[in-house]
């Protein structure tokens, strides 16, 4: 934090936010509180966020109330005033500061400069903390769809709402409503927190021959609970047949592989991958890296593919940044910040005029 503290007393948010949180998480919350005032006093709304975060810890609600409570119509701080009231009782109270119900924002990109943002999934929030599940049930239910546009958040909300009261009934029917993919991530996700495996894969094996959503959820039931082979076998078939960018299925795949104490199988496939589909040399060495990382093992380990693959200015530049930032990070967790500052400054230089020449 020494080295934040002369940026965070020029007034510079980012570090003053830094600063603050720190001193939340080290429940110095007094501190945190002398830091943030001024700026949320100034009506920064980043900033009246995190104090009301820091005044919420102290239990001090009624000042969270005072600060953002006539700031209901910026989303961002209603968010902030539902997420940090929770417990207190006063559930009622807020949902009467919200804005009524409405559906999305009049002005794109910018639901805080406007009174008619999407206020619903607050609105639920609040009469779920209540004990009015049934009417948050239907309200959710009511804005899944409007004017033919699905609302993700909402399916995804009450999907969610039903499987953390068991409404399994009510779930399999959104199984075939809009947004029925978040209903099968919370039935599957049910039936497996109930002891129902078999049912949670049957479902889930159901949709995964079109979807490629529904395989990933699908690999990473079986792994958890060790059919890695199972998890691997779709896998493959999905990384091959997905359209589009596969990073996510392979990423998984190769976790999976990790998991299953097969890390050179996992590399192995990496390399076939790219040589079967091409690709940029430094994402064929990133993702060596990760399943390097996963097993655990140092930081120096080789985990570029072969050299002939690779144009010698990539090689220089994957290879520059990671041992970079790897250093950086080794001496920040030995507690000598400074050092990592220093050799970044020093390397990143370095990189940048290398790069230059090599063009």
């Amino acid at each position: 934090m020494t080295l934040l503290e002369p940026f965070a007393s020029t007034g510079w948010w980012p570090a003053v936010r830094t600063v603050g949180r720190l001193l939340a998480d080290w429940e110095r919350l007094d501190e945190a509180v002398e830091l943030l005032r001024p700026h949320a006093d100034t009506g920064h709304r980043e900033a009246a966020c995190e104090f009301a975060r820091v005044l919420a810890r102290q239990g001090d609600i009624d000042q969270v109330l005072a600060l953002l409570g006539a700031r209901t119509a910026d989303s961002c701080l209603a968010e902030v005033l539902v997420e940090v009231t929770v417990g207190h009782g006063r559930d009622g109270e807020i949902a009467a500061l919200l804005p009524p119900v409405g559906v999305g924002a009049t002005v794109p990109f910018e639901p805080w400069v406007t009174d008619a943002w999407d206020t619903v999934p607050l609105h639920a929030t609040l009469l779920e903390r209540q004990g009015r599940v049934d009417e948050a049930a239907v309200l959710l239910r009511k804005y899944v769809s409007v004017d033919g546009m699905v609302f993700a958040g909402h399916a995804g909300q009450l999907a969610a709402l039903l499987a953390r009261h068991g409404r399994e009934a009510e779930l399999r029917a959104c199984l075939t409503e809009d947004g029925a993919e978040y209903a099968r991530t919370a039935l599957a996700r049910l039936l497996e927190e109930g002891g129902r495996i078999e049912e949670a894969v049957a479902l889930l094996r159901q949709y995964s021959r079109g979807e490629p959503h529904a395989v990933f959820e699908l690999a990473e039931l079986l792994a958890r609970h060790g059919r890695h082979d199972e998890a691997i076998e779709i896998l493959g078939r999905a990384a091959e047949t997905v359209g589009g960018d596969s990073d996510w299925i392979i990423h998984l795949l190769c976790r999976i592989f990790v998991e299953a104490d097969r890390a050179d199988e996992a590399l192995a496939y990496l390399d076939d991958h790219f040589a079967r589909h091409g690709g940029h040399p430094d994402e064929h060495a990133c993702a060596r890296a990760q399943v390097i990382r996963l097993c655990g093992l140092p930081e120096t380990a080789d985990v570029e593919p072969s050299p002939q693959t690779v144009p010698a200015k990539d090689r220089v530049s994957f290879g520059t940044l990671g041992d970079v930032v790897a250093e950086a990070e080794r001496l920040v967790h030995q507690g000598e910040p400074e050092k990592a500052i220093a050799h970044l400054r020093d390397r990143l230089d370095g990189t940048r005029r290398l790069r230059i020449e090599d063009l």
